[in-house]
């Protein structure tokens, strides 16, 4: 598929938002053709992480799904309820346990969003990712090894993370990997959570202005999904009386104000009840998964690093091996050093490395028309 829509594909993207929205919204869903595509659906829903919506409304539709695709998204629902349980069960755990050591912390992302919805089963959450301090990361090691937890052996400084069976934790020691020095002064930022003793919140303001600089991290890289927009709505949906004053001083020093603007238009034109209209920004969404597309992600990174570009694979720049070796960032001659240890550690420890499938996924590019689409909606959007 081309980014790109034919007319004949917005229309059924249309659909497939107006469905969403009607979940979102608790209202009635759109009124469908005998001959719908319920496949076209399954599959879009299923890339966007957001098929547990369409399992809360396929029942009050006027076409039904098969009865083989009915049961598949019905049990994709149920499963995200119980794995949306035991996510809540398990983060509580965890920050308690943070509250029982004195570890500061601000939970991101999901974990707040998911209360603010009508519903917090219907924000899906993969990663939960939680800001601490660097020092304590030994005190946190032993924590999740204590709750079952294993560490998946991330290669970064600035980040620890676990995994046991649906839970994956990405702790983070800052939040400034794109932006730098912008959350330097995060900790002065924040106020302490209602019944916890070391558990802080952002406040509304900076936790919209956390959320574009995360989306705006993804759409630099590969794109991002409808779940992003969703995400702007609801939240906006919930505090509609935000400080946007302060909120544009803060994304016009990260160079995200007209993306804002772009993404909050889309949002309310998505999921209000004004008539959807899929723009140029809204075919690419369409375009990509969760979290973006991997051949967008080759060429904006092909785009940035230019002729170079197999050369910074093997041997990355220093910023980014500095995110990932702290001891980089006292001894910077240490550079050829990290990557030894970098490709070492990748190829006899973590095993991670697959050059075929690597090599392979890179050769596919995007062609003429979609680098064209991709460079006039960066420019657009004032994305760097």
């Amino acid at each position: 598929m081309s980014i790109a829509l034919t007319e004949a594909q917005k229309e059924k993207f249309i659909t497939y938002i107006d469905l969403l929205a009607s979940v979102l919204n608790k209202t009635e869903p759109p009124a469908l053709p005998e001959d719908f595509d319920w496949g076209f659906i399954l599959r879009t829903a299923e890339r966007n992480s957001v098929l547990n919506l369409i399992g809360y409304c396929m029942d009050k539709v006027n076409v039904k799904p098969p009865k083989k695709m009915y049961d598949y998204i019905l049990n994709n629902l149920n499963f995200e309820i119980l794995k949306e349980t035991s996510q809540i069960h398990d983060v509580e755990l965890i920050l308690r346990d943070f509250d029982d050591e004195g570890i500061r912390n601000v939970a991101l992302k999901g974990y707040f969003m998911k209360r603010l919805y009508p519903q917090s089963d219907f924000r899906t959450m993969g990663d939960i990712d939680i800001l601490v301090d660097r020092k304590n990361f030994g005190k946190i090691k032993r924590i999740f090894e204590n709750r079952g937890f294993e560490d998946a052996n991330v290669i970064k400084s600035k980040e620890i993370h676990f995994l046991k069976d649906l839970m994956y934790f990405e702790i983070h020691s800052d939040l400034s990997e794109r932006y730098e020095g912008y959350y330097d002064d995060i900790w002065d930022r924040v106020t302490l959570r209602e019944g916890y003793k070391s558990s802080y919140e952002m406040k509304p303001e900076d936790f919209y202005a956390y959320m574009l600089y995360h989306s705006g991290k993804h759409f630099s890289a590969g794109g991002i999904g409808i779940r992003m927009i969703m995400d702007i709505y609801v939240f906006l949906t919930k505090y509609p009386s935000l400080d946007f004053d302060y909120i544009s001083r803060e994304l016009d020093k990260m160079g995200l104000g007209a993306f804002e603007e772009g993404c909050r238009k889309l949002a309310f034109n998505w999921f209000s009840d004004e008539p959807t209209v899929i723009d140029e920004l809204g075919e690419f969404i369409m375009y990509c998964s969760t979290f973006g597309d991997r051949k967008v992600n080759f060429y904006q990174s092909g785009q940035k690093t230019g002729n170079n570009f197999w050369l910074k694979q093997v041997f990355i720049p220093y910023k980014s091996m500095r995110s990932r070796y702290h001891y980089l960032e006292k001894a910077p001659v240490l550079l050829p050093f990290s990557w030894v240890q970098y490709w070492f550690t990748r190829v006899f420890i973590a095993k991670d490395l697959n050059l075929k499938e690597g090599f392979s996924d890179r050769a596919v590019n995007l062609d003429e028309q979609d680098a064209e689409f991709m460079n006039k909606l960066m420019q657009d959007l004032e994305i760097e």
